[in-house]
């Protein structure tokens, strides 16, 4: 038993330190200019929203060398949703009016993405902005964890799920579905093993090996995260995203 629960701490802990993420850590300028869109990557675990191994501030530092044009992104914290919400709710306050009337939340422009803890944590922000009548552009989830019924509401136009089921405690939801398959086009449910494979994971301890399996492989695997990068940029420059992402292994 107490090796289980050491590591799940350092398995969900992931190094993070004492530095909570606040506010002010957003680098975006706000509120943005009508027309701008704002990438929002969701990170697994207890981990730092700025730690650069972790492969969702890697796929965000990815796009924002890009600089595709009129983009923001910014990573937050699976726990610290609050903060997602506060940041969609100034990025898109044009008139600095303090909240967001009907016209400006239509005009939002939003991406979301998430891993592990923060691939069920994307859908329920999904959800929130349904509430708040803010279309979301493209939601992708990368091997889900935690409770969730994986519905995706009709606010999102597009959404995609990439996951692996290989045995171990931590393996990602097999399928999202959308809740009104007229107003969402569900990209795909990617499945990936990782069975009998050996990854390069640098600095990554034994006991988060050994307790993660397949879910840190697939963390480290360059193939999905070229796929969620292609379905970001694809999202960014509204073209079919499905069109230029290769099939991946079963």
């Amino acid at each position: 038993m107490r090796l289980i629960s050491c590591a799940l701490l350092l398995t969900l802990g992931a190094f993070a330190d004492n530095r909570n993420q606040v506010f002010s850590d957003f680098t975006t300028p706000l509120p943005l200019h009508p027309g701008d869109i704002l990438v929002l990557g969701i990170v697994g675990g207890w981990e730092r929203w700025d730690a650069p191994d972790r492969a969702i501030r890697r796929a965000a530092l990815e796009l924002r060398s890009m600089r595709l044009p009129r983009t923001w992104v910014e990573t937050v914290e699976n726990h610290k949703l609050e903060l997602a919400r506060e940041l969609v709710k100034q990025a898109f306050d044009f008139d600095k009016s303090g909240q967001l009337d009907p016209v400006e939340s239509a005009a939002a422009q939003i991406i979301v993405y998430g891993q592990s803890l923060g691939g069920s944590a994307t859908l329920r922000l999904c959800r929130w902005l349904n509430e708040q009548g803010i279309r979301v552009r493209l939601a992708v989830i990368i091997d889900a964890y935690g409770h969730d019924p994986y519905t995706v509401p009709p606010n999102v136009a597009a959404a995609a799920n990439l996951y692996q089921r290989d045995f171990g405690p931590v393996r990602g939801a097999p399928k999202i579905v959308a809740e009104d398959p007229r107003q969402t086009r569900i990209y795909g449910n990617w499945r990936y093993s990782y069975k009998g494979q050996d990854a390069a994971m640098p600095g990554e301890p034994f006991l988060r090996r050994w307790f993660l399996g397949s879910h840190l492989k697939m963390e480290y695997d360059p193939e999905p995260w070229r796929r969620v990068r292609d379905l970001l940029v694809s999202a960014v420059n509204n073209s079919g995203a499905d069109a230029i992402c290769s099939l991946p292994r079963e």
